[in-house]
């Protein structure tokens, strides 16, 4: 734009904005730890969410993707024990809310990444 053109008057526009990896994973936890069904939406798919997700799927959660995010059936708090590894990658953030999780559960938990 230079001095000669005209200033905007009116400006018409719609911006998604991408989901956040944060946000995301804690909704995910919620939903897992939910009663009932949940539907994720905007969520943020990377390598960390689905790290998460197996890892909220070996504790029992329910965890389908869908068209514009997740539904998720909740354990009501009941977590399971599939006796094998969780595997987390580089997730810090899973690391530190499944470590929380698994207290909820009965028997050896172990995660690694």
């Amino acid at each position: 734009m230079n001095n000669d053109d005209p200033p905007f008057k009116e400006l018409s526009a719609i911006v998604r904005v991408p989901g956040s990896k944060s946000l995301t994973q804690r909704a995910l936890v919620a939903a897992a730890l939910a009663r009932d069904n949940s539907f994720i939406g905007n969520a943020l798919v990377s390598e960390d969410t689905l790290h998460l997700i197996d890892g909220l799927r070996a504790l029992g959660a329910n965890i389908l993707s869908a068209f514009g995010g997740f539904f998720v059936s909740g354990t009501a708090g009941e977590i399971a024990n599939s006796g094998k590894e969780i595997f987390l990658g580089n997730n810090g953030t899973a690391l530190r809310f499944l470590t929380a999780l698994a207290c909820l559960g009965k028997g050896k938990y172990v995660l690694t990444g």
